[in-house]
């Protein structure tokens, strides 16, 4: 059952330790998956709507110390985008302070980690470099091989065209192929006995929304490993942009790619050629108004409906964190305890995962089948399920139990009321990416 809390800020932590204590675990190690994607970079995308709240995580932290005290470990962790700069999220947030008092509370037992592997850090506007700095899982990082259970094997022999932006496609691209595909999943999160997902409620530019399932993009230590789509139009058998104006995309997309990281005075040279392109053709890149017209937006990295790639690694993701065991073997049984927690109390609309416009929703929800929970909270939004590929083909999961409804049956609990959920008239009219405009609204 999935239970849906509005007005959930005036009584959070009453409401988390009320729902996880319904469950009965009884865990060893403890996984806490918030989403730390990015610090604020541009105050019209404030950090409230842009990262998992704090008092969430606080929360679903102190619920754990008091339900499970004899969990060995409390991580609580992610991978966020490389250039993120962790403790400045942390500060802006408000997390710092609960972390210092969580870790006095539980010393040696309650554990905040930047999860990725490598981290950099931004130069000017565009250049990156590596930086050192507390990150990484102390417990290391493991491939995990789904092999011909991967939902991105049908699409395999592509697999030269897999790449995600800012990211090595050669890396992208060794790592999956027909009959073969790896996952660079952090070892804590395996070893979990108890993996608790708490997502930020947004619409995402590539996906359509992100939630519970998205997530999970945030277990695995090196993104370079995860497909979001295929490089190329349709016309040339990509999905990273559409047909429409994607010889400009395509130039401007591999200059990009090719000079960003490795000269950045060639980079600095180019670059006022692509802007003096953007004025001329009206190309916007950065949407404040979730009403404005976005025909001339830029749209390409597989930001759009088309996009038939990046719910399939999703997928694969999350059969990972249900049945990988702790060598990494799938496994036919779940191999863990799993529950989902959702910040719903600002949520995120618009240019999402980025450049999220901040949407007051007041609501907290919980569950155990992400599959439920995502069908819900994208009618909520106003999105219908049936047109989000990554609801949408749920009855493709490899899994087990999760996504096995049928979306004119789903039920749940609203403050305590049940109701169907396609009889519900709630619609938050939360405004779709750009590339989704026009082609996922109910």
């Amino acid at each position: 059952m999935i239970r849906c809390f509005t007005q959930a800020s005036e009584r959070l932590k009453h409401l988390v330790l009320e729902q996880l204590e319904a469950q009965h675990f009884s865990p060893k190690r403890i996984v806490i998956k918030p989403n730390w994607v990015l610090h604020e970079t541009d105050p019209a995308f404030p950090i409230r709507a842009l990262v998992t709240d704090a008092r969430v995580i606080e929360a679903v932290a102190e619920s754990c110390i008091a339900l499970y005290p004899s969990a060995e470990q409390i991580l609580i962790g992610d991978c966020p985008l490389q250039y993120a700069n962790w403790p400045l999220l942390c500060e802006q947030s408000g997390l710092q302070p609960i972390i210092r008092r969580l870790q006095k509370i539980a010393p040696g037992k309650v554990e905040f980690r930047d999860l990725r592997k490598e981290v950099f850090h931004q130069q000017g506007d565009t250049f990156l470099e590596a930086t050192e700095g507390a990150h990484g899982d102390p417990r290391g990082y493991r491939e995990v091989e789904l092999g011909a259970s991967s939902h991105l094997e049908p699409i395999s022999d592509q697999a030269d065209l897999f790449a995600v932006n800012d990211y090595s496609s050669s890396i992208t691209s060794s790592n999956h192929r027909k009959g073969s595909h790896r996952y660079f999943v952090s070892q804590s999160v395996l070893d979990a006995d108890l993996f608790i997902n708490v997502p930020k409620w947004k619409s995402h530019q590539k996906s359509g929304i992100t939630c519970a399932l998205k997530n999970l993009v945030g277990i695995n230590g090196d993104k370079a490993y995860l497909p979001h789509f295929r490089k190329g139009a349709p016309k040339w058998g990509g999905d990273e942009f559409r047909d429409e104006n994607r010889w400009l995309y395509l130039a401007q997309t591999r200059l990009r790619e090719r000079f960003q990281k490795r000269s950045h005075l060639i980079y600095k040279i180019l670059k006022p050629g692509w802007e003096l392109i953007k004025r001329l053709r009206g190309i916007e890149t950065r949407l404040t108004d979730p009403k404005a017209d976005s025909k001339r937006f830029y749209i390409a990295g597989g930001a759009w409906h088309g996009n038939d790639t990046i719910w399939r690694m999703i997928y694969d993701l999350n059969l990972i964190i249900q049945r990988a065991d702790r060598a990494g073997s799938i496994q036919t049984e779940p191999q863990r305890d799993y529950y989902c927690i959702v910040d719903g109390l600002v949520s995120g609309e618009g240019n999402g995962p980025l450049q999220p416009l901040p949407k007051e929703t007041g609501w907290l929800v919980c569950g155990n089948d992400p599959f439920a929970i995502d069908s819900a909270l994208s009618w909520f939004m106003g999105f219908d399920p049936r047109k989000v590929p990554i609801t949408a083909r749920r009855k493709e999961f490899n899994g087990r139990d999760w996504g096995g409804f049928e979306l004119e049956d789903l039920q749940l609990e609203l403050d305590g009321e049940q109701i169907r959920l396609l009889e519900s008239s709630i619609n938050f009219q939360f405004a779709p990416p750009p590339g989704w405009r026009n082609s996922i609204e109910r």
